[in-house]
């Protein structure tokens, strides 16, 4: 069986192509340890949990009452009743006592305006802020004589912050963020509590929005507020903020290290909020810091939070684990001794989200990619076998990540090792997986095979036949090797062409002499028949 010609790649110059091959499997490319993966994790954070929240009436300061001077009277105007006009002459007079020197009517007009602000789509933003508002709430925000005006005009802002990027932007060119940052000194649980979250809001901007708080001595400041005197629904908040300025770079590591120590008791906390946003923010740091992570102790704490009742809290240590895991071998090991293998059996046997087993697979198959020893604890924990099915029967997204772990472990096992996962039927999703026109998941599966295949030739019988390739063919894995040959790519096709000359060709030769020998035989004994007349 001769090959076809080589598919060629347009703009590859041909050097570049042979450098792209190897001939094991690259342990970073097995643990898929890429860039575009963080990225892709990082934007599903950001959709699940890092969104802004904007503070309704139902969300109000939960802190004690506080000296309030100056009571704004019953009745105040409601952007709910009445008709449009009636509404918008509430809002200009609103405007015009946000103006007045009047504290009384300040505090009146910043109510009425944070109730507007209040309601997602009730009142055009842009109109609120062209009437020249958000200067003026900052300003407000120097009152310290007036906390409850501090409290409505941080409020207000917050609830800007909280819609989009322009309009973050305005009211941190307005100078609210070293407001907000002196506040969290207020002695006022409810006034922290609100600019909190408004730095939060900030914070889930962009990257550039995180920098101004860090630089402005914002993060220190929030680090402060875990104390023991801390009241609960500041906790809250102070650890959602904290979770988000941890999402991106870190200036130093010694904010880490300050960071770390209060995650460490955020982490032993009984409120699930506080400890899935503590969670979020270890995750993150996974991202960046993952050695000073498990430098801290975190490992345990992690892996036991992976048993957690609530998905909120899972969802991120799933995570975390995951990327650990795509670590050095130092690092999977630390994830081992934690007593990781258990957990990630429980998730694969139980009924968890499917994207909580997908990350479990991911952490597998991350451990398969090491050395011996890990997959040993793999196949001792029974987890190969759930592998399988799932890599022949379970949903898309999970059979991916069951046959990475698949092919990661048939390419680092030992021949014992790998004679295991043969008996537990490894080669079959393994030859299935050869029509995915995805060419990192094809030649990592296609080492997998070769790996399976050189260990199959120590296993030949009498026959001088390999038991291991006659399973690849029962599997129609031959086949699909042969239609590989025009898969378009470099990589693919050169490791396809060594595994079917290095482990049939030779059996067709063997075949093709036999039948030659056969047909000589034949054809002598024909001369025999017809010369027999003659002779006698």
């Amino acid at each position: 069986m001769s090959p076809p010609p080589r598919p060629q790649q347009q703009g590859t110059p041909e050097n570049g192509r042979k450098k792209a091959y190897k001939g094991q499997v690259d342990v970073g490319r097995a643990r898929r340890r890429r860039e575009a993966q963080l990225v892709q994790l990082r934007k599903t954070r950001r959709e699940e949990t890092i969104s802004k929240k904007r503070r309704d009436e139902a969300s109000s300061p939960s802190a004690e009452p506080e000296p309030d001077p100056l009571s704004p009277s019953d009745g105040l105007p409601s952007s709910s009743s009445g008709s449009g006009d009636a509404d918008s002459e509430k809002f200009h007079e609103a405007i015009k006592g946000l103006w007045s020197e009047n504290p009384s009517l300040q505090l009146e007009a910043t109510i009425h305006l944070r109730k507007l602000l209040s309601v997602d789509g009730n009142w055009p933003i842009e109109e609120i802020i062209r009437a020249g508002v958000v200067p003026k709430l900052v300003k407000l925000l120097s009152n310290h004589k007036l906390p409850k005006l501090q409290l409505e005009a941080a409020w207000a802002l917050t609830n800007i912050t909280a819609s989009s990027s322009d309009h973050t932007e305005i009211v941190i060119k307005s100078g609210a963020v070293s407001q907000f940052i002196e506040l969290l000194g207020s002695p006022h649980n409810n006034v922290k509590e609100q600019v909190m979250w408004a730095l939060g809001n900030i914070a889930a901007d962009t990257e550039r929005c995180r920098e101004i708080i860090i630089e402005n001595e914002g993060l220190v400041k929030l680090l402060n507020q875990f104390n023991e005197h801390v009241k609960i629904s500041n906790l809250r908040i102070a650890a959602w903020t904290l979770s988000n300025l941890c999402f991106g770079k870190l200036p130093s590591k010694s904010q880490i290290k300050d960071i770390i120590k209060i995650l460490v008791q955020l982490l032993n906390s009984i409120d699930e909020k506080i400890v899935s946003d503590a969670c979020w923010a270890v995750y993150y740091l996974c991202n960046n810091e993952t050695e000073l992570v498990i430098k801290s102790g975190l490992c345990p704490q992690l892996v036991k939070l992976l048993m957690h009742s609530s998905i909120k809290v899972i969802s991120p240590v799933s995570l975390a684990i995951a990327s650990i895991s795509a670590g050095d071998d130092s690092q999977i090991q630390c994830l081992i001794e934690s007593g990781v293998i258990p957990c990630l059996f429980r998730i694969l046997s139980q009924n968890y989200e499917t994207s909580i087993k997908k990350r479990a697979l991911m952490t597998i198959s991350n451990i398969c990619a090491g050395t011996n020893t890990h997959i040993q604890t793999i196949i001792d924990a029974n987890i190969i076998s759930q592998i399988v099915q799932i890599s022949l029967n379970g949903k898309a997204d999970l059979k991916k990540e069951a046959l990475w772990a698949i092919s990661n472990a048939a390419c680092n096992s030992s021949p014992d090792q790998i004679r295991y996962l043969v008996d537990q039927g490894c080669i079959k999703p393994l030859c299935d997986t050869l029509i995915s026109t995805q060419p990192d998941l094809l030649h990592a599966c296609l080492n997998g095979l070769e790996r399976v295949l050189e260990t199959g030739e120590t296993e030949k019988s009498g026959s001088n036949s390999n038991p291991y390739a006659k399973l690849v063919e029962e599997c129609e894995g031959l086949e699909k090797l042969e239609n590989l040959q025009w898969f378009d790519n470099d990589v693919v096709y050169d490791k396809t062409i060594e595994l079917l000359e290095g482990y049939w060709d030779e059996e067709e030769e063997e075949e093709e002499e036999e039948e030659e020998e056969g047909s000589e035989g034949e054809s002598e004994e024909t001369r025999e028949v017809i010369a027999s007349p003659d002779d006698s």
